[in-house]
């Protein structure tokens, strides 16, 4: 019995350790068109605007509380990505923010809230590599991939149903019955800025300090996004492009 209770007690040990660092923090959607407003308007002005994200967020959340709540989320993208913000504004000095599609628009969110809540990243990777081999997943599949990496709690679990309407909202999957999930269409990048943050926001968020050129293609990260229409030889904003011993060159931030 005392062996058994030890090994219990090593194996919750051992969980807490693997999970130790990892920050969840969200626990409601946040939709798309109150953080690109929110965008919109810091591009703008410079100012992260409480009042005006909450006002926003009413018309899609029901209750002042959540919308309070929601709107905290916003604020809280907007001052943790400040100094990426502040390089979209640099980057798109002669074209204002509204000027960028949809597509790149969502990409940039879905970005930032991946860099302010790592969860999103570590979801969407989990998505991609259920379905490179096979056409849908259902939530079950979901939540033991995220849960393996976080812990098996509630916490988790709130997150992971906040999350799915926003990467649903996002357009990078779809919904095609109740529990059930395939690939949408990728988001196109035409900016050069935004095209450039996707590609730093999976070198910061794999933990890894660079990135082969030729794994644009396969890493599952990139499954959600397609960057072809950018010239990717010169890189101006976050990203630097190194000559790599096999030849053909790598990505670091």
């Amino acid at each position: 019995m005392a062996v058994h209770i030890y090994g219990k007690l090593l194996s919750l040990l051992l969980a807490s350790m693997n999970n130790q660092g990892k920050y969840i923090g969200l626990n409601q959607r946040i939709p798309f068109e109150v953080l690109d407003a929110a965008i919109n308007l810091y591009i703008d002005s410079s100012v992260i605007d409480k009042g005006y994200v909450l006002q926003r967020m009413q018309d899609f959340t029901t209750g002042y509380n959540r919308a309070n709540k929601a709107a905290k989320y916003v604020v809280q993208i907007l001052r943790r990505q400040a100094t990426l913000l502040g390089q979209l504004k640099k980057a798109g000095k002669n074209t204002p923010y509204n000027a960028l599609t949809v597509d790149d628009r969502k990409a940039l969110c879905l970005c930032l809230i991946s860099l302010t809540y790592p969860i999103t990243y570590d979801l969407l990777v989990a998505l991609s590599q259920g379905l490179k081999v096979q056409p849908q997943i259902n939530k079950k599949f979901i939540s033991e991939k995220v849960m393996s990496i976080y812990g098996s709690n509630r916490t988790v679990d709130v997150a992971i149903d906040a999350l799915l309407p926003m990467i649903i909202e996002l357009n990078t999957i779809k919904r095609d019955k109740v529990s059930i999930y395939s690939l949408s269409a990728k988001l196109i990048s035409r900016s050069k800025f935004v095209s450039e943050l996707i590609i730093y926001t999976d070198i910061k968020l794999s933990n890894s300090k660079s990135i082969l050129t030729d794994d644009l293609n396969f890493k599952p990260w990139f499954s959600f996004f397609d960057l072809s229409p950018i010239n990717n030889d010169n890189y101006l904003w976050l990203i630097t492009k190194k000559d790599s011993a096999v030849g053909k060159g790598y990505l670091t931030i």
